[in-house]
């Protein structure tokens, strides 16, 4: 009955929220990226603008956001190079079906972002200043009913308010070299792919959630540590980017809401090639975008196996036997199959994979990790900026955690033994204005937190997004 009952309070949840005069969410957020909502739609030349036939109510829902132009602030605002943007995005979600107990969960996200083009402002051309601060609530569906490792929402892991993003940009020579200096999140730039923001899914939003097991130096949204980012593109389809950030993983704590400025921790150290296939001027063919990069954490690991102690650390009270340093590699790749129309349409079918591997097993959770899937915008007639996925999410556990888990065992029959996780995700983008998302999202995860000892579960459930 409790699973009948969580059915139709969700149901109705999304009858209610269908039914409203809005619709919703970079579309593409992670562990989060912050909503950018102008990847579906062309941008009025004034910000706000109504159509001068329509009606208020019509032009209210067609123009770029939900508050206009804010009475003229934005336009103002614009002409002197600071643009601001505030978003709001939430993931209703629930599990009907296995996990440890069924539930229904909300977690939200408040964005504020200012952009200050300095060429505009003070005559510094190519220098730019960037700052944004997150708002967050709600409660963790993973974490307290499913027990599965992947987030089945990307918005997630605890109230709290920060700072997030303060860094200079400067660009030099028409972008061939480009460079960011402050506060930056690594995973906004590396690892990354807009085909990652239409998922609920955390395995594939924003960045793919391996590396951050392996790698707790690795950033994203709304953590942000010092960093310094170089970025070369000596022809317009090649790039060369490297960065070098603070890998001090406890300054993402929510506690310190983002402005423990400390220079202490460990180097995160990452570079990244790409090459942009058929996005020149003139191009013809389908896009694609082909990715190979290497990182290094020199932070302090705990050592499965080396250590006798490390399978039975936990019961005996001694500490695990620690080693420093990881290192691993990645490869991606996003290759338009079929696309309606001519080179300027985006309208088509895009598939997508990226592989992780951190080949040290002493010290790496995932020493395979996987993620892939398909995006198709435009796949329903007359529903051109909707966009539709279909995601697959698999991290392999270390063989050397799982003997040590097994010594465990011998101490305690209840630990578990975690061989691999596997995340299946359906999601549905309904622009339903420029400024509103609607995404109904069904997951199912098998095998949650890799031991089989918590049922396969069912994640029914939907992100609503706005831009205000």
């Amino acid at each position: 009955m409790k699973s009948l009952h969580l059915l139709m309070l969700m149901a109705v949840c999304l009858v209610v929220n269908a039914a409203r005069p809005l619709a919703a969410q970079e579309p593409f957020p992670k562990h989060d990226v912050q909503l950018d909502f102008r990847q579906f739609h062309e941008p009025s030349s004034e910000p706000g603008v109504k159509p001068a036939a329509a009606s208020w109510f019509d032009g209210w829902l067609a123009q770029e956001y939900m508050f206009g132009n804010w009475g003229g602030l934005r336009t103002k605002l614009l002409n002197l190079g600071v643009t601001p943007s505030i978003t709001f995005a939430t993931d209703v979600l629930g599990n009907p079906v296995g996990g440890i107990r069924h539930a229904l969960r909300e977690f939200d996200n408040l964005g504020l972002d200012v952009n200050v083009d300095f060429g505009k402002l003070a005559g510094l051309e190519g220098t730019q200043f960037h700052v944004s601060v997150s708002q967050r609530s709600g409660k963790n569906l993973s974490k307290n009913d499913i027990g599965n490792v992947f987030n089945v929402a990307q918005l997630c892991c605890g109230p709290t308010f920060r700072l997030v993003h303060v860094y200079l940009e400067q660009s030099l020579w028409q972008d061939q070299f480009n460079i960011r200096l402050g506060r930056i999140a690594a995973g906004d730039e590396f690892l990354s792919s807009p085909l990652y923001g239409p998922f609920v899914q955390e395995g594939i939003n924003g960045n793919p959630e391996g590396i951050f097991f392996n790698a707790p130096g690795m950033t994203s949204y709304p953590t942000a540590t010092w960093g310094l980012r170089l970025r070369a593109k000596p022809v317009e389809s090649f790039y060369v980017m490297a960065g070098v950030f603070n890998g001090d993983s406890s300054l993402g704590d929510n506690e310190k809401h983002g402005v423990d400025f400390s220079m202490r921790g460990p180097l995160f150290a990452i570079a990244e090639v790409g090459y942009q296939f058929n996005q020149g001027k003139g191009d013809t063919g389908l896009p694609g975008n082909y990715k190979i990069g290497a990182y290094y954490d020199n932070g302090r690991f705990a050592d499965f196996l080396r250590d006798v102690r490390g399978g039975i650390a936990a019961l005996s009270g001694l500490p695990h036997r620690m080693t420093r340093g990881n290192a691993g590699f990645y490869i991606l790749i996003d290759q338009m199959v079929y696309r309606e129309g001519g080179p300027e349409n985006k309208q088509g079918l895009t598939p997508f994979a990226a592989l992780l591997v951190a080949p040290d097993k002493n010290v790496s959770t995932f020493p395979l990790f996987i993620n892939s899937g398909l995006v198709y915008q435009g796949l329903i007639s007359g529903r051109d900026r909707d966009v539709a996925g279909f995601g697959v999410v698999y991290g392999k556990f270390s063989d050397r955690l799982r003997r040590a888990q097994r010594v465990k065992q011998l101490f305690d029959p209840s630990i578990g033994v975690q061989r691999h996780e596997l995340a299946l995700e359906w999601t549905y983008i309904i622009q339903v204005t420029p400024w509103l998302q609607f995404q109904p999202d069904i997951q199912y995860i098998i095998k949650p937190g890799g031991t089989g000892k918590i049922r396969d579960a069912l994640v029914l459930g939907f992100q609503l997004a706005l831009s205000f």
